[in-house]
């Protein structure tokens, strides 16, 4: 068999070029306004906990370059100029990364990234939650649907470590363990969870309310004044919602809401919501007369009312004594912060403590029952 020179040049050239292709990757880009500062490129954990890899100095234009040898492997890192921080999740194939913005892009999330697929998603889920084209429901629902270093960087910043999304946390967590079991990450974020839900049970256990035990009872004025009562919705499935108009979280948390009570209304599914508006009396106090004080409430009742209308809260039972964090009903129920939900089944015994994340799933479980 002939072997010509020209054979052999062209597998040497083969050759060289395979190796440079599959070894090595290039991290470059531009802070706009991080001129000559430092840069520092991390390998993150749980709760922000850095290891650094490589630090460099940007140029007079913000320019500068990381490479790694050896490739990088898949995992979440981050990109630091100053005091502020870009996010990075990878696969572990990249070969040439570059990130583009300024210091506010960001602390926005609003920076560009070209050769990191996974990065590029999680962005633009981001993007579309900021522009409230995905609401919080969908934005849970898609972090348990990505790949989980995805649904791990939604979960924890978008979510935080809070034990009302633990349903999503271990979600996440299962799907990491799963797809990246060696991964420092994956390990520690499990090991946090395991940690949560066991201080969850102690506070569980010493809880003014639990799962499985009757609802306390609520009387109090809906909006025109007529008396309310939680037991009088026995034989339905009841959402008792703690929430006020002044509450951002609640607010966003409201067209979930709306969403499952329109979807199983008719199957006995009913919303029996607690206002925390009004006026406590460490409030009422600052108020040096009795008109001040019922001006107060009346702006704040207004409020209330106002809340229910543009959220399209359009069941019956909406309930406020007005009195803010003195609420009886919050004071029955052990309510010391807002969102707080607690299920009550047809039989009028608790059957779940903060249904959020997995609230829909919840109601259908128990409508059908």
């Amino acid at each position: 068999m002939k072997f010509s020179f020209f054979s052999f040049t062209f597998l040497i050239l083969l050759f060289i070029s395979s190796c440079s292709s599959e070894k090595g990757t290039n991290l470059t880009g531009t802070v706009s306004d991080a001129a000559n500062l430092g840069i520092y490129f991390d390998r993150m954990g749980v709760e922000n906990n850095p290891e650094i890899l490589l630090n460099t100095k940007a140029d007079a234009s913000g320019k500068f370059s990381f490479n790694f040898p050896e490739g990088m492997e898949a995992g979440v890192y981050r990109l630091r100029a100053g005091a502020k921080s870009a996010d990075l999740i990878l696969d572990g194939k990249e070969k040439s990364i570059n990130i583009d913005g300024s210091l506010k892009d960001f602390a926005d999330l609003t920076y560009k990234v070209t050769g990191a697929p996974l990065t590029i998603k999680y962005l633009d889920i981001i993007k579309q939650f900021v522009a409230k084209t995905i609401d919080t429901k969908k934005l849970g629902d898609m972090g348990a649907a990505e790949n989980p270093l995805i649904g791990y960087m939604i979960s924890t910043k978008m979510f935080r470590l809070n034990p009302s999304f633990m349903p999503l946390h271990e979600s996440v967590s299962k799907n990491l363990m799963s797809q990246y079991p060696d991964l420092t990450v994956s390990k520690s974020y499990k090991a946090q969870l395991a940690q949560i839900k066991s201080q969850l049970a102690r506070k569980q256990a010493n809880a003014k309310v639990k799962v499985g035990e009757p609802a306390p009872e609520i009387a109090l004025p809906d909006v025109k004044g007529k008396i309310r009562k939680l037991s009088n919705m026995k034989g339905k499935v009841v959402l008792l919602d703690f929430w006020a108009s002044w509450c951002g979280p609640c607010r966003k948390a409201n067209p979930h809401v709306v969403e499952v009570y329109k979807k199983y209304k008719k199957q006995g599914f009913d919303v029996f919501s607690v206002s925390l508006d009004g006026l406590d009396s460490r409030t009422k106090a600052r108020f040096k007369t009795d008109a001040q004080i019922k001006t107060q409430m009346d702006r704040s009742k207004e409020r209330w009312l106002g809340a229910i209308k543009k959220d399209n809260l359009t069941w019956d039972n909406h309930v406020s004594d007005l009195k803010k964090w003195e609420s009886v009903a919050a004071a029955a129920y052990g309510v010391r912060s807002i969102p707080k939900t607690f299920l009550v089944g047809r039989d009028g015994n608790i059957a779940a403590i903060n249904p959020r994340q997995d609230l829909e799933q919840q109601v259908k479980a128990l409508v059908g029952k």
